[in-house]
């Protein structure tokens, strides 16, 4: 399980998060003061955050697991 803690996926659910928080309150959660509300915003963070959580788990299946840390923990 600790093999998918990588950034991309930490980074992935905390824009999802973020995104689902824009989604709630129309997109005012995710501007800075002064600027307009851009409804497309929460979208544009959405589609971030899923694209990093499947770069993460893709680059976890591709690498393989150390089997010496593996046999450690048998132990």
């Amino acid at each position: 399980m600790r093999r998918y803690l990588n950034t991309f996926n930490i980074v992935g659910v905390i824009l999802v998060i973020l995104s689902l928080f824009g989604f709630a309150t129309g997109g005012r959660a995710l501007t800075e003061p002064g600027s307009k509300t851009e409804a497309i915003s929460s979208l544009v963070y959405l589609g971030t955050g899923v694209l990093m959580l499947i770069n993460g788990f893709v680059s976890v299946k591709m690498h393989p697991a150390d089997s010496s840390l593996e046999s450690t923990q048998k132990r």
